[in-house]
This record gives C-alpha cells, structure tokens and sequence, in this order.
C-alpha cells in the first residue's frame, strides 16, 4: 500500500490524507480547497501557484519546470507538483474553504412578506451567482457569487469536457453542485430570519455547465459538431444538500444551439429580446462569450470561446469583482494612476472590467500598441519594466506592486477576438450593418460592469455600434429569477429556443483568419 501522508492547506487549516506521489492539485480537491488550474493541468499557464510552507514536494519534472518560469520566485505549480511527505501550502489564490465564500455579495433592505422564496442561478464557466426573490412581491432580497469549484478541472469549457471524459466527470458533476450550494447558501444567509423555504430554482448555464451539472454523456459535445446531449428539465433538489431547498422544484434551463446554452436563453427572457422590433443584438461577455440577434426574424445565436479573461480570471493579477477589486483604472498625461476599487481601499487585484479599463487606457496613452505590445515610452514610462522572472509589466499600484504584465495583455486580445468575430458572423447572416443596429445590451456577471466607450476603443465591437451600447448587468441571472418566478416564461422561452437560428463560427472556414485579424486594438 502506498505510504498515506497529511497534506495541510493554509490558511483555511485544512487537511487532507493522500497518498505519496498525490498531484497537489488533487489533494486540494479532496480537501475541498479551490485551487484554479487554467490550462487543464498541463503545467503552461503558471497559474495555480502554491507556496511550500513546511515540508517538502518531490523535485519539478521537464513540464513543471518549464511553467515555473511564468510563476513567482519560490512557487510550485499544483497541476504538476507531487507530495513527497507531510507538507503545510498556500495557495497564491485562495478561494474556498469550508464554507461558502462570496466573492460578491448583495442584500436589498426589505422584509420578507411570505413563507416562499425563489432563486435564479447562473452556473457559469468561472463565477456561479444566485439571486434570491420573495415569490409574493418579485422583490430582490440577496444575492452572491463565488468562484465555481471546476476551475481546478481548467478555465475553459473544453479542458473539463475533456476531464469529464477522462474519468472525471462525476467529480465535475459533484463540484458544479457544489458552486450552486455555495451561490444559494451565501445569498441565503443574507436574508432575514425566520428563513422561508426555497418554492423554486432555476438554473442558467452554457451547455457545457448544464451537461455537467446533469451528469449527461459529454462525449459528442466534446467533439465537432457539437451535438447536446440529453438534458432533463429538472434536477433532483437533494443534490442541493440543505433543508431550506429540500422541497424545491429545480429547473434546468435548455440550451438553444451548440454551445449556445440555458445562459443564453435566459438573456433573452431578461433583455425582452422575444419582442425586439428593430434589430437588437444582446453581447454577453463571459468565460464562454454569446451573441444574439433579434427584430430581424428568429433570433440568431453564437458562441465564442473568450477565455477567463473578462471574468478577472487566467490573468496574473486578476480576481473577482469583489471589495479589493479595481474595477476601474484612469491614466493622466502626467504619469498619474488613478484605481477605482470595490469597497474603497487598497486594491488587492484586477477584476475583468479593471482589465478592460486598464488595457484600454494603456492603449489611449500610446503604452500599448495596435498589436497588442506593451511599450515603455509615454507618460508611464517610469511605471514599465521586467520583474525578477524577466516578465514585462507596467505597475498599476507602487504601494501593493499590482502590475499588468504583456501576457495578461495578450490574453486580452484572444478574448476580445473571440467576441468581436461572432458578432461580426452573428450580423452579417442576417445581412444587418454595425450602422443599422438599434441597440446593444452588454451583458454578464462581469460585462455589465464595463464600460461600453473601453469596449469600442478596444475593438471588441465594431466602431458603428459604440452609439448604442447599454450595460446590463447579468442578464442570465435576471432572466433565472424571472423564469422561477413566472412560470409562464418557460414556456417563452421553450418556444425562442426551438426557433432560434445558430450562427455555428466552427465550421466557418474563414473563423481563424478573422481571429486573428481580430485581436487588433483599436476602434474600427
């Protein structure tokens, strides 16, 4: 039998037995600790660094190695490193312990007026949010997000579609219950007591997520042409694990098209898309980016793989939108910095809109150019340089050394072309010009957050449709409280689905040239 040693996560104190030769990233999934792994696990993004603090890893192979090159001086990558003996670890980024952990949270002042409650949940790729409603008013009372517990399966939707079919997919299952678990309880707990009990959730989530979350055979939706699987239209409420939603109806949103999912569907319920008149594209900018187009016939739909970037996440500074977050970031010809931080204070790390925000004026000022190259002459020049490792960054914050390196930048620009190429495609099969759009709706958990003018700048729309552009906020999340709320709605939103138009960019044989094309910024 292999030798059984401790494994001690700090500074949650948490421990954990495995056995010797246990990745750490697996002994962190056991002792339920989220340590985000972004590439899957094969040791290239530097992203899931953990700090030894007592004991011993085995010694980095060829692949850790490599990696460690991108990770901070005295860190290990959790993705590739294995115990060797009893060991106390950081982790860089910790995001859960035994508990719940909002990484946002939201109550609304008012007193509960009946003994029923409903919740709208969207189970997205990076952040799971829930909404709580009193059925007998509509009125919000809380809500709360936290970080969905498969990010140490990968970032993005393919890296666990892969671990699910590389025996994992019951874990992934477990953990996307898990997240919802979390949502639910943390926003829960902000509601008054006595705590009625849960009447009705309904779950918003790509297909992917939603697959996941069901236990359905992901085999054809890991591979072109993106078959969808099975999915039942409600969820057994035990999985949920406590008493306030043991007798609750759980209702899984279905997915429109392809990657195109419940999240989508839900926006269209919230955006009022199903009576749009003129034509009116919904952009909802997340993990797995979708676009959707209405007043021109059937609404028509795409995905787009963005990557975690616009959540805050993958990036080396980056972070939920949560207090700490610089969720804003102004420069001044004079080489000042000026950071709006959620909650006031010092700013700890980057949300997505403090990426967009940041990116976009280093743009402005000349510090970044068309191509995506950080440069050092402008009015930040003395801000720009190489930190220990040899990475090139510019310094958002002296006090805390919260930097902006090239790869976040570059990470960036993959995102932004990811959203930028399906509204193109989106728009030109219905032969509708940027100029002829009536309005925008920018949409997701951290979407809404930005600011339309940085997204015209960047180019992650066309220019013609700056005039146009609203923040909406979470539009999957909306439409889940709305849908559980009426249930009238389902049946509205059944019927959108089932007349909806996919714009499939995969099978686009211009799709990689555009992208490519597409990672320029600048307006235009």
């Amino acid at each position: 039998m292999d030798d059984v040693v401790a494994v001690t996560f700090s500074p949650a104190g948490l421990t954990v037995l495995v056995p010797v030769g246990t990745l750490v990233v697996e002994a962190a999934r056991r002792a339920g600790v989220l340590v985000p792994a972004p590439c899957g696990g094969r040791g290239v993004c530097g992203s899931c660094g953990v700090r030894v603090l007592d004991g011993e890893l085995a010694p980095p192979d060829e692949d850790e190695a490599s990696g460690l090159a991108r990770a901070p001086h005295g860190v290990r990558l959790a993705c590739r490193a294995r115990i060797a003996g009893p060991v106390e670890l950081r982790p860089l980024a910790v995001h859960a312990g035994t508990g719940a952990i909002a990484s946002e949270a939201r109550v609304v002042p008012t007193a509960v007026s009946a003994s029923r409650l409903v919740a709208g949940v969207d189970l997205g790729t990076t952040t799971v949010a829930a909404v709580v409603v009193d059925a007998a008013t509509g009125r919000e009372l809380s809500r709360a997000a936290v970080p969905n517990r498969q990010q140490s399966y990968g970032a993005d939707i393919l890296s666990r579609l892969a671990a699910a079919l590389g025996e994992g997919e019951i874990a992934l299952s477990q953990l996307a219950w898990s997240s919802i678990r979390d949502a639910l309880s943390a926003a829960l707990g902000l509601v008054a007591e006595p705590l009625p009990s849960l009447a009705s959730v309904v779950v918003a989530g790509n297909t992917a997520m939603s697959a996941l979350v069901a236990g359905a055979d992901v085999a054809r939706l890991a591979v072109y042409p993106f078959e969808i699987p099975e999915l039942p239209t409600t969820l057994d409420a035990s999985e949920l694990g406590f008493t306030a939603a043991q007798d609750a109806i759980v209702t899984l949103l279905p997915p429109i098209a392809g990657f195109v999912g419940g999240d989508a569907l839900a926006g269209v319920i919230a955006g009022g898309l199903c009576d749009a008149v003129a034509p009116t594209l919904l952009v909802d900018v997340g993990t797995n980016a979708e676009v959707l187009l209405a007043g021109v016939g059937p609404i028509r739909a795409a995905s787009a793989a963005a990557g975690p970037a616009f959540e805050g996440a993958g990036i080396s500074c980056g972070g939920p939108a949560a207090p700490g977050a610089v969720e804003s970031v102004r420069l001044g010809e004079d080489g000042s910095v000026d950071l709006t931080v959620i909650g006031g204070g010092a700013p700890a790390w980057v949300s997505g809109s403090g990426l967009v925000s940041a990116v976009a004026e280093l743009v402005r000022r000349g510090h970044v150019t068309e191509d995506g190259l950080l440069v050092a002459e402008g009015p930040l020049a003395s801000r720009v340089g190489r930190d220990e490792g040899g990475v090139l960054g510019v310094v958002l914050d002296e006090a805390s050394g919260l930097r902006l390196t090239q790869l976040d930048i570059r990470a960036l620009q993959l995102a932004k072309a990811a959203v930028r190429v399906a509204v193109e495609r989106v728009l030109n099969s219905a032969g509708v010009a940027a100029v002829d759009v009536d309005e925008v709706r920018v949409a997701g958990a951290f979407g809404g957050a930005m600011e339309p003018a940085d997204l015209a700048d960047l180019g992650v729309v066309p220019a013609g449709l700056a005039r146009c552009m609203t923040a909406v906020g979470n539009t999957a999340l909306e439409g889940a409280a709305m849908i559980a709320l009426d249930e009238g709605l389902l049946s509205c939103a059944r019927e959108a689905a089932a007349g909806a138009v996919q714009v499939d960019l995969a099978s686009d044989p211009g799709f990689s040239a555009a992208l490519m094309a597409a990672t320029r910024l600048a307006r235009y």
